[in-house]
């Protein structure tokens, strides 16, 4: 069977550092109209879901306020600048994110679930 390279099916990344993560530049697309995110984690699968939600669906009230972050978009990468979050993630994978320095884990898009997926079962 004939595969052919497709650049843009690349493996994104999510990097965990003391007060936030980032993502990489093959799922900044996936950001476009975001304006607000959800996270959530499933500990038994190792996973984290980052939930993108636009204006209005934030907006709307069906979420409750105290559970969406807000993000910065630049060219290179996608932040979600949470301390707290990034504690909490520590504490429930019992991460040691090394000081000045970052964890590194695989993420993709997830269409059916409108998430970016951190697959937490290997650093990379």
């Amino acid at each position: 069977m004939l595969e052919f390279y497709d650049q843009n099916n690349g493996c994104g990344l999510a990097s965990i550092y003391e007060r936030h993560i980032s993502f990489n530049t093959r799922l900044i697309k996936y950001f476009d109209d975001c304006y607000r995110v959800r996270v959530g984690i499933d500990k038994d699968d190792s996973k984290i879901y980052v939930f993108i939600y636009d204006r209005n669906y934030s907006e709307s009230g069906e979420i409750p306020e105290s559970s969406l972050l807000g993000i910065q978009v630049s060219k290179s990468y996608v932040r979600i600048s949470s301390k707290q979050l990034v504690d909490y993630i520590s504490d429930r994978f019992n991460l040691s994110i090394p000081k000045k320095g970052f964890l590194q884990y695989s993420a993709s898009y997830n269409e059916s679930k409108k998430a970016i997926i951190i697959d937490m079962r290997g650093e990379k």
